[in-house]
C-alpha cells in the first residue's frame, strides 16, 4: 500500500497536536535547555522578572474620512480621553487599556473585514464607533460571527439587530420606531396639529414612514402630510411647496438624513414657519449649513442632557484637551469607554464573550447621558429616552467662542424598543 505523502498542512497539524516538545526540538533545531543558575552561598537570589501585562485593547472603528467624519472624530476623542483617565486611575483589573483605531471609510465590506482583523489579530475586547447604518448592518453581522461586542454609536436601522443578536449593542441613536414614539410624545407635549415629513426613498426613510403611520398618524386631532424624495435629492423646493400648502407646525426632516440641512434651509427660504427636527446631527454640520438661523426653529435629538452639570464639567475637560466644543458624539465616546471598563470589571474578565454577557445582562448609568445603558436580549436599548434640543445664540460657558449652544426643550419618557421580526 502506498503511503500518503506528508504535506505541510499535515506537518503543521502534527506539530500542533504533538505539543511543545516537537516545537522546541524540531522547529528550533533541538535548542539546548539552559540550567537554572545556582546562587552563590550567602547571595540573595535575584527575583525572576515578571513580563508586563499586555494592555486590554478597545477597537475604535470610526468614520474618520468621508461624509460621516464629523461624528467619528469627536467620538474617538471622547473615547481616548476617557481611556487616559481610566489608565491614570490604575486601569481595569490592574491592566491598562489601549485604543486601536481604524477608519470605516464608509465602506461596509471593508469595515466588516476590519472587524475580523481587530478581533483575530489585535485581540480587542470590544469595538465601538459605528455611525452609518450600511456599515452597521455589515459589521453587526460580522461581530456576531467573531463574537466580539460591537457598539453602534449611531446606525439607527432597525434591521441591524435580529432576535439572535448577542454581541451588537445600540448606544446613542434609537431605531426609527422608537424615534417616532419620541416625536409623538413631543407633538402631544407641544400641542401640534399639523405635522409634515420628507421621507428619503430608501430603507431608513421607509422605516420612518412606517413608524410615523404607527405612532403619529393615530394621534387625536393631528394631521400628517408626507412627501417622498430620492436619497440623492438636493433641491427640495417642490416637496416643500406641497408642504407649504398644508402649513405644518412641525416638520420631520429626520426621515431624510442626507437632505436634512437643505430641507431646513430651503424651507426657511420659502417662508415655512415651522419647527424642523433633525436626525442627531453634529453641531458642526448644523452651524456650517444653517449658521445663526439655527436659533429660528431648528430642533435636534440627542442622548445627552445638556443641562446636567456633568455636561459642563466634561465640556471643560474636552476643551482643555482638544480646544474644541463638545456635543453628543464626544460624550458618547467618553461614555462608551467607561461602559466597556465597567463590563470588564463586572465580568472579572477581558474575554469578549464574558464582556458581552456582562453588557447584555447589566446596566450602566453615567451622567450626562439621559438614560441607563441597559439592553434587551438582542442588544437594543431597553430604557432609551430622546432629548429634544433647540439652539440658542452664543457658545456654552466652557466654549464661549462657539456660534450656538444647546437648550433642552423636552426629554421623552422611556421608549419601547421594537422587537426584531427575524
Amino acid at each position: 500500500m502506498l503511503k500518503k505523502p506528508v504535506t505541510r498542512r499535515d506537518f503543521v497539524k502534527g506539530v500542533a497536536v504533538g505539543g511543545s516538545l516537537i516545537i522546541g526540538s524540531s522547529l528550533l533545531g533541538c535548542a539546548e535547555k539552559k540550567p537554572t543558575p545556582t546562587p552563590t552561598p550567602g547571595e540573595t537570589p535575584k527575583p525572576t522578572p515578571t513580563a508586563p501585562k499586555k494592555p486590554i485593547k478597545i477597537g475604535a472603528l470610526e468614520p474618520l474620512s468621508g461624509p460621516f467624519a464629523s461624528w467619528g472624530d469627536p467620538h474617538l476623542k471622547g473615547l481616548k480621553m476617557a481611556v487616559e483617565e481610566i489608565n491614570s486611575a490604575g486601569g481595569v483589573l490592574g491592566t491598562k487599556l489601549e485604543v486601536v483605531e481604524r477608519d470605516t471609510k464608509n465602506n461596509p465590506s471593508e469595515a466588516a473585514t476590519t472587524v475580523e482583523e481587530l478581533a483575530y489579530q489585535e485581540g480587542v475586547v470590544a469595538i465601538t464607533g459605528i455611525v452609518s447604518s450600511g456599515v452597521g448592518l455589515a459589521t453587526g453581522k460580522k461581530a456576531e460571527e467573531v463574537k466580539v461586542p460591537l457598539f453602534l454609536h449611531m446606525a439607527g436601522s432597525d434591521a441591524i439587530l435580529t432576535k439572535n443578536s448577542r454581541y451588537t449593542f445600540r448606544t446613542a441613536l434609537s431605531p426609527a420606531p422608537a424615534l417616532m414614539q419620541a416625536f409623538a410624545e413631543f407633538i402631544k407635549n407641544q400641542g401640534f396639529k399639523r405635522v409634515g415629513a420628507v421621507i428619503a426613498d430608501y430603507a431608513w426613510g421607509h422605516a420612518c414612514e412606517k413608524a410615523i403611520n404607527k405612532y403619529i398618524v393615530p394621534l387625536e386631532g393631528v394631521e400628517v402630510h408626507m412627501e417622498v424624495a430620492p436619497v440623492k435629492e438636493t433641491d427640495f423646493t417642490s416637496y416643500l411647496r406641497k408642504l407649504q400648502e398644508f402649513n405644518p407646525e412641525f416638520i420631520i426632516a429626520t426621515s431624510h438624513p442626507p437632505g436634512t440641512a437643505k430641507i431646513v434651509k430651503q424651507g426657511m427660504e420659502l417662508g415655512l414657519n415651522a419647527k424642523y427636527i433633525g436626525p442627531n446631527f453634529s453641531k458642526k454640520i448644523w452651524e456650517s449649513a444653517i449658521g445663526e438661523k439655527l436659533t429660528q426653529g431648528v430642533l435636534d435629538i440627542s442622548p445627552v442632557n445638556y443641562e446636567h452639570p456633568a455636561f459642563t464639567e466634561l465640556g471643560k475637560k474636552f476643551v482643555a484637551k482638544y480646544n474644541e466644543d463638545l456635543d453628543f458624539a464626544g460624550v458618547t465616546g467618553y461614555v462608551n469607554a467607561y461602559q466597556i471598563a465597567d463590563a470588564i470589571k463586572r465580568a472579572n474578565s477581558s474575554d469578549p464573550k464574558d464582556v458581552a454577557t456582562a453588557i447584555r445582562t447589566g446596566s450602566f448609568k453615567m451622567d450626562p447621558f439621559a438614560y441607563p445603558l441597559s439592553y434587551t436580549e438582542w442588544g437594543d436599548l431597553k430604557e432609551a429616552r430622546e432629548v429634544i434640543v433647540s439652539f440658542a445664540k452664543g457658545g456654552p460657558s466652557f466654549y464661549p467662542s462657539a456660534l450656538t449652544h444647546f437648550q433642552v426643550e423636552f426629554i421623552t419618557p422611556p421608549l419601547t424598543p421594537p422587537e426584531p421580526s427575524a
